[in-house]
């Protein structure tokens, strides 16, 4: 539905690159969350996709048409994407009938397609109010409901979320999500919130530097990481270097690369590979708790447990089937 072909992108003729060949594609009906730290051409690609940008090289294609490339540049508004920012881009002076319909002015029947937007995110009967009579969620409804309005090919979310508090978080990225799957639009969820994009996303994209590190499923990239960069987005991780090897007595393929993931070390239980340690510093965070341990050989690590009752000496190791390899 959306192709992504060889894009490139430089902002001082070439010396850097905020993308570099990046490809990819967005089946028909799919979430696809791209993430990536700042800086990493988050911004850079959706502005593409949306033509606010002309790309250096290759092209982008939605729907068989081409919108982007070197010798060709479709207008914003004539592209049937839908966008949706963190900072809502409401019209203050505007009220909610207004601020949806803006985008469908040509319609005939523009006053009942707001009215049905408005229902469909559930603010039916509020649009006489003014954005600075909702909260925060309910403003951020309002934007999607008039990026739906015109009935997009593609929408596209740019960290929506990230102004809002956790509880809200959680419950408006359901909402929302369950709005977009309802109809059906296909989206680009761009976000720095692993969480969020596991959560919800079809497929997920990971940028670094410019560049496509891995695009698989949700399931596939915290099961299977191609790199320890890719680990380390969907939890804490510890990479296994030489010395950690030595400490746990594990010798691993000196050709490659390792790391386990915090939840598969275990506390005071029989594992292949173990050593013992002493609790530096434990710190209370709720329904976990980090600890900084000193293992027998001086290195320190950071690791975080369930258990809020640990003795200032353990025992802790992993298994074999627990470690993940990279290559060099």
């Amino acid at each position: 539905m959306l192709s992504i072909n060889s894009i490139s992108k430089s902002f001082d003729k070439g010396k850097n690159f905020a993308l570099k060949d990046v490809s990819f594609q967005v089946k028909e009906g799919a979430v696809c969350a791209i993430v990536g730290e700042s800086g990493s051409g988050k911004t850079t690609l959706i502005r593409l996709i949306a033509g606010l940008e002309r790309p250096d090289a290759g092209s982008i294609v939605l729907r068989g048409k081409e919108l982007s490339s070197v010798k060709k540049l479709v207008a914003p508004e004539k592209r049937k994407i839908g966008l949706v920012f963190q900072e809502y881009a409401l019209f203050p002076h505007f009220d909610l009938l207004k601020n949806v319909s803006y985008g469908i002015s040509n319609l005939k029947n523009k006053k009942q397609r707001a009215l049905e937007m408005l229902d469909l995110v559930g603010l039916s009967g509020l649009e006489k109010r003014y954005p600075h009579q909702l909260s925060g969620g309910q403003q951020q409804r309002v934007a999607l409901a008039r990026a739906l309005a015109p009935n997009p090919s593609l929408l596209i979310l740019d960290e929506p979320f990230s102004n809002l508090d956790a509880m809200l978080r959680m419950q408006l990225r359901n909402q929302v999500f369950e709005i977009i799957k309802k109809t059906g639009v296909t989206a680009i969820f761009v976000t720095h919130d692993t969480q969020d994009a596991l959560s919800v996303a079809d497929e997920i994209l990971i940028l670094q530097n410019g560049k496509v590190i891995q695009k698989d499923q949700a399931s596939n990239l915290y099961t299977k990481p191609n790199s320890v960069y890719v680990a380390s987005l969907f939890g804490n991780t510890i990479q296994l270097n030489q010395e950690l090897q030595t400490a746990f007595d594990c010798p691993l393929n000196a050709d490659c690369c390792h790391a386990i993931r915090n939840e598969s070390l275990s506390i005071n239980k029989e594992c292949e590979y173990v050593t013992h340690a002493r609790v530096l510093k434990k710190t209370f965070m709720g329904n976990t708790t980090h600890l900084l341990l000193k293992l027998d050989n001086g290195h320190q690590i950071s690791v975080v447990t369930q258990d809020d009752n640990v003795a200032d000496h353990i025992k802790i190791g992993f298994n074999s089937t627990d470690v993940l390899e990279f290559a060099t």
